[in-house]
């Protein structure tokens, strides 16, 4: 019996080049968070591995001498659509709506 393809945990080792046979445990403790941050904002299982690649876009643009971590990415989920000046904030914002739309 195969295991279906856990396409959040693909894309997050994927945008943040981790290793899974040395990280396994931290990327495992990272998506859990935010799996559960990303719930409570009404996200889906669905759109999850698009999420994380966008707000990992996000973090390269605003951060960009910054190593991206899973770790990292969990512990600033909220933050990093927060940053930046209200005009990119606004564009960023629209884009997500579009995404959970389903829009592109």
């Amino acid at each position: 019996m195969t295991r279906a393809p856990d396409h959040a945990w693909e894309m997050l080792v994927r945008e943040t080049h981790a290793n899974p046979a040395f990280e396994r445990g931290k990327l495992n403790a990272a998506l859990k968070a935010i799996r559960e941050a990303a719930f409570t904002e009404g996200l889906t299982e669905e759109g999850l591995a698009e999420e994380i690649r966008l707000r990992c876009e996000a973090w390269h643009r605003h951060w960009p001498h910054l190593t991206l971590t899973p770790t990292g990415l969990a512990r600033n989920w909220f933050r990093i659509m927060q940053i930046g000046t209200e005009q990119q904030r606004s564009a960023q914002q629209q884009a997500l709506d579009r995404l959970r739309e389903g829009g592109e």
